[in-house]
């Protein structure tokens, strides 16, 4: 299976928008654990965004146990989504409030770096 950089991301983001908010968490279980699959059985597919998807599994993870997580670099594009999906979750009652602020203080190192960039 062989993907263009960004379809997977394209293609997840997509299902997860259409999902209700209560199936959001379980979403991304399954998709790491499909991905965790895929890299096993070195399927090619675009390494930076199976770390972005990682990343965020875990932030939800411990974001669900009010446990925050040290800085995570993600691309930029990714972050938009990640945040409205945190939101969602948080108005759906399926993280705790404290979750934007973790959210934020995790994934600001992406966004600072793409300043320094600019």
């Amino acid at each position: 299976m062989v993907l263009m950089s960004g379809r997977l991301f394209e293609m997840f983001e997509e299902v997860v928008e259409r999902l209700p908010a209560q199936c959001v968490l379980k979403a991304f279980q399954l998709q790491r654990q499909m991905l965790k699959e895929d890299v096993l059985k070195k399927r090619t597919l675009p390494i930076s965004e199976i770390r972005s998807i990682f990343a965020f599994c875990d932030f939800l993870e411990s974001a669900r146990d009010s446990i925050p997580m040290p800085p995570v670099r993600v691309p930029l594009w990714h972050i938009a989504f990640y945040r409205g999906t945190v939101i969602r979750l948080i108005e759906a009652g399926e993280l705790p409030d404290e979750a934007i602020t973790y959210f934020d203080a995790t994934f600001s190192a992406s966004i600072l770096n793409s300043l320094r960039a600019a």
